[in-house]
């Protein structure tokens, strides 16, 4: 071979090699942009086309259907257009065989067509959650301008994000987290993950200790949901739901992929496993709820965000994950009044919790609660009256951050105990007197009496907003509903105390004395 020959042998090599290497070696980093992340968890995802891969980096990515189903699989990413040209090929034949695709030629296939996906959720360049694709499609896709209305066009700290938003249905998914398995070790394991980085009303934090055969481990969750064993209709499979950062935790992370593997198949049992749930804040430990017998029964990764604002720079993005636990049984803890059942607790004492809620103009909510075994003073931020005007027992409901309350929480504790009761109330529930005064400072202006009142539904959750919350903060609140059966309105003439008389004079007497002092001769005539 000629040394010309070697030379254009050699740059017909490096330019073939340059295509493969561009087509299935390296992955194509387009437009790799800036965002704000809470805690800098984002997710990477790659595609896996027949050309080529193609890496970019959507700042939302959202599973659209439940991972723990297995029935259908698809998700949606969101992000500002950039130079995609794999992506954007797919996006081209998808719409140009539409037709093909839907009119019974599903057979039909395309370059672009299929290809597989890998999600993966990173922080710090370490991948905490990865999920595997395969066998994806687009299903529907659009352009579209976020906004928030005129500010976009007047504030200085937002204004527009032309986003594309993508929606792919795929034939599988499966959790790739091999390496973070606890199988190898021989013996039980304990973790305890510690709190989150993130601000929650009266530093009321929720912990959850997740107990399997083979070890535990304790979470943080900034959001914690009750939806369902408290309500009078039904106690049965108690659950509830969790949304937090998504963060690795091996054995909670198996107890998914089991419920994955074994959704919809009648002849493989799922592995149960118990949760204990404390709320506590920073000096002590207020309530408890101990689920037995748990399965996970949903879960979920999404995005959280406000329009335009995380790719304005005014706010940014969370990436959480929705965790469904579905469980057999529940046992209240009410570690308060184990304490004051050892004292000398009866229906004279009384138990007092404020708090320091921001009420602006209006009144606090002070409630009064008159049970068997004593009083307890309670300020509520939010409460709200049912209608008064119809032909069903008087209603209310009151909501508020958790604090000192044992013998309120007794009482909705003991409601499980005489079973669900659809109609009518069950005689063993005990009934209580409760008086709801809106209070200025000291000054009481409005005041209700509800009597016989029973509770019939109790929902711990949290408020937030959206991905705001994990900057500016959660409040863990309890939310109780009650039933009574008699009302009485107090005035607030009833309220004040009675006042003593004017002892200013009147005209008609200072008239009447006038005339008592007049001389006889004194004559006085009508014109």
């Amino acid at each position: 071979m000629t040394l010309k020959n070697k030379q254009i042998f050699l740059i017909s090599l490096l330019i073939i090699s340059t295509i493969v290497v561009s087509n299935f070696g390296f992955v194509n980093m387009a437009f790799a942009q800036e965002y704000d992340f809470v805690a800098g968890i984002h997710t990477e995802i790659t595609f896996y086309f027949r050309d080529g891969a193609e890496t970019v980096n959507f700042p939302v990515f959202s599973t659209t259907s439940d991972l723990v189903d297995n029935v259908g699989t698809s998700f949606v990413v969101e992000g500002v257009i950039g130079d995609n040209p794999h992506l954007h090929k797919a996006l081209d034949e998808a719409y140009e065989h539409r037709l093909a695709r839907t009119t019974g030629g599903s057979a039909f296939e395309y370059n672009h067509r299929f290809f597989d996906v890998d999600v993966n959720v990173v922080q710090n360049g370490v991948i905490l959650k990865p999920l595997k694709y395969n066998n994806c499609e687009i299903s529907q896709y659009g352009i579209s301008t976020l906004n928030d209305d005129y500010e976009s066009y007047l504030a200085s700290n937002t204004g527009f994000a032309m986003v594309t938003s993508i929606e792919f249905n795929c034939g599988g998914v499966h959790f790739d987290s091999e390496k973070n398995r606890y199988n190898s070790v021989p013996e039980k394991v304990f973790t305890d993950y510690g709190s989150l980085p993130f601000t929650l009303a009266e530093d009321v934090r929720t912990f959850l200790t997740f107990e399997f055969d083979n070890g535990a481990e304790k979470i943080e969750s900034v959001i914690f949901n009750s939806m369902s064993g408290f309500s009078e209709g039904s106690y049965d499979n108690p659950s509830f739901q969790i949304i937090t950062a998504v963060l690795p935790h091996p054995l909670i992370d198996n107890a998914i992929e089991n419920s994955q593997k074994v959704s919809g198949l009648a002849t493989t049992f799922n592995q149960d496993f118990d949760v204990n749930v404390d709320f506590v804040n920073s000096e002590e430990k207020l309530r408890g709820l101990n689920f037995e017998g748990c399965i996970i029964d949903g879960y979920s990764i999404v995005t959280l965000r406000d329009k335009e604002e995380g790719y304005t720079g005014k706010r940014g993005f969370a990436t959480a994950e929705i965790i469904d636990v579905e469980c057999s049984g529940l046992i209240p803890d009410n570690p308060k009044f184990k304490t004051i059942s050892k004292k000398n607790y009866d229906s004279s004492s009384i138990t007092r919790t404020s708090h320091t809620y921001n009420m602006g103009t209006g009144p606090h909510m002070i409630a009064t609660f008159d049970f068997d075994a004593g009083k307890e003073i309670v300020d509520f931020p939010e409460f709200y009256q049912g209608n008064l005007i119809s032909r069903g027992n008087p209603t209310f409901q009151l909501t508020g951050v958790p604090g000192v309350t044992p013998l309120l929480n007794d009482v909705v504790d003991n409601s499980r105990k005489t079973g669900a009761k659809i109609t009518g109330i069950n005689p063993l529930t005990e009934l209580f007197d409760v008086n709801l005064s809106l209070v200025y400072g000291i000054e009481t202006i409005r005041s209700f009496d509800y009597n016989n009142c029973r509770v019939i539904d109790y929902v711990i959750k949290t408020e937030h907003d959206a991905e705001e919350s994990f900057y500016n903060g959660f409040a863990l609140t309890n939310e109780y509903h009650f039933e009574c059966q008699g009302y009485h309105p107090v005035n607030s003439s009833d309220l004040s105390p009675k006042q003593s008389k004017a002892k200013s004079e009147s005209s008609i007497d200072y008239k009447a004395k006038q005339k008592s002092s007049w001389d006889p001769n004194f004559r006085y005539s009508k014109d």
